[in-house]
Formats: structure tokens, C-alpha cells, sequence
């Protein structure tokens, strides 16, 4: 043994470094939650035989493997270590740009984009009531000057523009401008600099484009008590956790007091009540802004204790709305909030009930770009 291991060293070696990775993948528990990457991995998948000959199973199960990988969190910092070494300004697909700010490098659409777009254009023109739609464009898209030199991106605002346009005939639809209040207010801190959201302020300025959509008079900031505005330091991102390079800051986090109001999470088999729409302990973990509407729910009801609007509002959304909504408690004395990745009830029963709520559909671009959930816009 030890004289074949001696003429074959670089077999030896491999066979034993397959074997250990073998290994790892049988005994280890799948990993459901990365804190270093600040996201869920997949799961390992079922073997059907839908899945096996239209190749999903194979395309799902590579996926599996790669992010269960053993020792996965090690080779991911060794390789953010090479990269700064390198002096590289581009790790996982996020690039640095001015004063640290990150950005997800984005060259071409998604092959979900038509068939998303398609089957929003779908649910309005079969609509019976009238449909808000507002996409919201990523930091990329707005500070374009912030970008590092000659990296060019694909356009956002021009799919949109096209997407609001194909739209335009539908007697059902009302399609909300985000993108300019977000352009005139590009040199604040609209978006997170380790995060894919936007910030609260910049959550605020699309708020403020709603408004005029829907016909709501807006909270003014400036009038809300001084101390109705809170603070946490210290949030690395999604994008901090894919770059992992140096000299990048941590955010801050800032949220607003809401009127008081009970938040009912009815995703589960039984409800979940808050009493508000902050999950502080959140503050102590990595996923800081998770805190916003105790994370994304399928569905979820925030209500007024004490109704003085008479409106009533269903939001489908992603997590990009979620430091939005507090600013629509001084609006509407209920809001029924729908994460389409997580519910698994009828869309249908959800709007026959609030015949007379404003409808909204308010998604990120990226959302739209990639999610493969809209299809539940049917059910």
C-alpha cells in the first residue's frame, strides 16, 4: 500500500479528497439557512419521473450539490481571500463601486422576464377590478455614476418603460412611476451599500409615487414626533455576504412608529399575532432586515386599532416592500399583505373577499426578472 501510494501520489490524493466529499454528503445534514450568504439553500430534491425526463430533477440536483457542498463556508472565504488579494473589485457576481458601494453585476435579462410579464398582463386583463402595478428599479439602475468605470449594465428603466407600455390600452390597469422620484433623489442614501433593498428613505420616495397613484395623502415625515424614528448599526447585506471584500462599511437601519395596530401572520395552520410590524431580535442576528413585517409570510394582516381611513388595501409584493408598508398604515386601517413565494392559498377566495380594497402589485425588477412564482396569480 504504502509503495502505491508512493508511485501514485496525485491518485492517491484525489481518491481521498473524492472519498472525504463522499462522504461529507451522506453524513452531513443539509444546510437549510447560509448566515455567511445570508440565504436558503436547496433542499435535496425528490426523484419523480416527471422530473427525471424533463430534466429538472438533474438540473435541481446540481444545484443541491453545490450548495450543500461540505466545507462550503471554508472554500467561500478562501476564494473572497484570493479575491482581495488580487485586488480584484468583483467576488460572486457583486462589484464595488464609489465609497464602497456594492452592486450585483446584471449584463441580460432573465428568461423568466416574458413569461412573468405575461402572466401579470394576463391577471389584469382578466380582472374585474382595478390593478396598481409599480416595479421598482435596483440601485444599478438609478446610480449609475456609483458603478465602477466602463462597467455598463442592462437597462431596467427600458424594460419597465417597454412593460408599462404594453400595458397601456388595458382599461384596468394603472401603472405607477417609481423611477423618477427615485432619479431626483439618486444622491441620498436610497439604497442599502451591503444590500440588494432599498432603504427606508428610499422606500419612502416610492411611497411618496404611490400616493399620487392611488390618490392618498401622504404622511409627512417632518410631522411625525421626534422620537418616532428609530435606529440600528452594524447590517451587512446580501451583497456583503456574496462580495466578502474589505473596506466595505455596515449600514444603518432605520424604521418609523406606526399607529397601533395588530399584525395577524394567517399563513400557518393557525394564526400568528403581533403587535406590531418590527421584529426586533431580528436586530441581533445577521439577517437585520428581517425585522421589517417579521420577515415575508405568504399571507398576513396588519389592522388599525382604531379606523379612521375607510380604505382597505391588498399588496402582492416581495421583501422590497416590506420597509415600504409601515408608511401605509397612516392610509389605509387594513392591509393584506401577499408573498406569492410562500402562500399556498387561492388568490381568487383572498380578493372576493375585499371586493372594494385597492389592488397593488409592487415588485423589484430582479423579482420580476427571475421569480418563477407568478403563476400562482391564477390560482
Amino acid at each position: 500500500m504504502a509503495g502505491f501510494i508512493r508511485k501514485y501520489p496525485v491518485t492517491v490524493f484525489f481518491a481521498v479528497i473524492i472519498s472525504a466529499f463522499l462522504i461529507g454528503y451522506l453524513v452531513k445534514p443539509d444546510t437549510e439557512f447560509s448566515e455567511l450568504e445570508n440565504r436558503y439553500l436547496t433542499k435535496r430534491p425528490s426523484v419523480t419521473l416527471k422530473g427525471v425526463s424533463d430534466g429538472s430533477f438533474m438540473e435541481t440536483f446540481e444545484t443541491y450539490t453545490a450548495e450543500q457542498l461540505p466545507f462550503r463556508n471554508a472554500f467561500i472565504r478562501l476564494k473572497a481571500a484570493a479575491e482581495r488579494v488580487m485586488l480584484k473589485k468583483e467576488n460572486n457576481g457583486i462589484v464595488c463601486g464609489r465609497d464602497g458601494q456594492l452592486f450585483e453585476k446584471l449584463l441580460a435579462y432573465n428568461k423568466n422576464l416574458q413569461r412573468n410579464e405575461d402572466i401579470i398582463a394576463s391577471f389584469i386583463n382578466d380582472s374585474d377590478r382595478r390593478v396598481f402595478l409599480g416595479i421598482i428599479p435596483n440601485s444599478f439602475e438609478i446610480q449609475k455614476d456609483r458603478l465602477p468605470r466602463g462597467l455598463t449594465m442592462m437597462s431596467e428603466k427600458e424594460a419597465i418603460d417597454g412593460f408599462y407600455e404594453r400595458l397601456s390600452e388595458s382599461k384596468y390597469c394603472k401603472t405607477v412611476n417609481i423611477y423618477d422620484e427615485l432619479d431626483a433623489h439618486r444622491d441620498e442614501r436610497i439604497y442599502y451599500f451591503t444590500d440588494h433593498h432599498w432603504t427606508t428613505r428610499g422606500a419612502y420616495y416610492g411611497y411618496l409615487s404611490l400616493c399620487r397613484a392611488l390618490d392618498l395623502e401622504p404622511v409627512e415625515l417632518e410631522s411625525l414626533p421626534e422620537d418616532a424614528v428609530k435606529r440600528a448599526q452594524g447590517f451587512y447585506g446580501t451583497y456583503y455576504a456574496k462580495y466578502k471584500g474589505i473596506g466595505i462599511s455596515p449600514d444603518e437601519i432605520t424604521w418609523y412608529d406606526t399607529p397601533e395596530l395588530s399584525y395577524v401572520n394567517q399563513s400557518g395552520s393557525e394564526p400568528v399575532y403581533h403587535d406590531g410590524l418590527y421584529d426586533i431580535n431580528k436586530l441581533s442576528g445577521y439577517d437585520k432586515y428581517a425585522m421589517f413585517m417579521y420577515g415575508n409570510p405568504g399571507i398576513a394582516v396588519a389592522e388599525l386599532e382604531k379606523k379612521e381611513h375607510g380604505r382597505e388595501l391588498i399588496l402582492l409584493k416581495d421583501s422590497y416592500s416590506n420597509c415600504l408598508i409601515p408608511f401605509f398604515t397612516y392610509n389605509y386601517d387594513r392591509i393584506t399583505v401577499i408573498d406569492l413565494r410562500y402562500f399556498g392559498g387561492k388568490l381568487s377566495e383572498v380578493l372576493e373577499k375585499s371586493g372594494e380594497a385597492d389592488l397593488l402589485l409592487l415588485y423589484n425588477f430582479s423579482h420580476l426578472n427571475e421569480d418563477s412564482n407568478f403563476y400562482k396569480l391564477r390560482s
